[in-house]
């Protein structure tokens, strides 16, 4: 059963998106200032929060005052590509750190249109080869997503391979956008109960923006069709009332068809698109704070 906050937040959601017409609009939206509704995670005293450059990218830091042995989190954001960052996802990632005991780097990767694809997967594995430039062990490395930040979490570990590196320890995933090309049966038929994600013609100059000339079934772009081969062990996260329900799925079908046996998979009854970014204040979701205890739980699996 969905907690009372849940279905609070679902209502809430679904009226402003309605009166929005959608949440990114891509004509009008100004991408590097949207704000969080919970500004105290910058208030948290287990953490000690900067800013770096590698190159030109800018990168979040939490550092975890509890963490006694490197463990790491990179975090990609979602967001369509063309959105959010450090002050949408900073309650999220900020209650990932407490829970899992490991410092965070949040890169903030270019955004389309004026950062199309492949310039989010090359901040993304910048930062990656950085971690381990600067004495961070892959098996001390776990990667997170969510949405988009899902689906550029696969492209980076298929580059990951590509460059004969050592993959992180383990990924969770979640409600990650696999499918670019929107093939999944989930669409449409659960197009009119996702509050949060509207599949209309604005969603169409989304994906246009992101992918330019390349096409959607490039496996960078839409990794439910990559060779998923010899990647590490997978949580994958999904609400039943998401639109792209099936993007979950059926990469967790891909994984295990590639022969990953060692795949999570959890459902959320009831809730919407990365409801776990409601995991803070006097309004949290109790699910949510449930949802990244279980990334955390998952990650001490495989990083000791």
């Amino acid at each position: 059963m969905v907690s009372i906050r849940g279905k609070i937040w679902f209502s809430i959601i679904n009226r402003i998106i309605k009166k929005l017409d959608t949440l990114f609009d891509i004509d009008k939206l100004d991408n590097q200032k949207l704000g969080s509704s919970f500004p105290g995670w910058k208030k948290a005293t287990f953490v000690d929060i900067s800013e770096f450059k590698i190159g030109e990218l800018e990168v979040l830091k939490l550092k975890n005052i509890n963490n006694k042995n490197k463990k790491t989190l990179l975090y990609l954001h979602g967001g369509a590509y063309v959105a959010c960052g450090a002050e949408t996802h900073g309650p999220l990632i900020t209650t990932l750190s407490e829970y899992s005991h490991s410092d965070v780097y949040f890169p903030i990767y270019g955004l389309a249109p004026k950062n199309p694809f492949p310039c989010a997967i090359n901040d993304a594995l910048n930062t990656y080869k950085y971690l381990l430039d600067n004495e961070i062990s892959a098996d001390k490395i776990f990667v997170a997503g969510d949405s988009a930040g899902g689906g550029l979490t696969l492209a980076l570990l298929q580059k990951i391979r590509e460059e004969n590196l050592e993959m992180p320890a383990c990924v969770s995933l979640i409600s990650p956008w696999t499918d670019l090309t929107l093939s999944g049966k989930s669409v449409v038929e659960r197009a009119e109960r996702d509050p949060m994600i509207k599949l209309d013609s604005n969603f169409d100059k989304i994906i246009e923006a992101y992918v330019g000339n390349e096409s959607t079934k490039n496996p960078l772009i839409s990794p439910i069709f990559a060779d998923l081969s010899n990647f590490p062990p997978f949580q994958v996260q999904v609400a039943s009332e998401e639109a792209i329900y099936d993007d979950s799925t059926r990469l967790v079908d891909r994984l295990k068809e590639f022969g990953n046996d060692k795949v999570e998979f959890l459902e959320w009854k009831g809730l919407f698109h990365v409801f776990q970014s409601f995991c803070m204040g006097f309004l949290a979701i109790p699910e949510a704070k449930k949802s990244l205890k279980e990334i955390a739980r998952f990650s001490k699996k495989y990083i000791n």
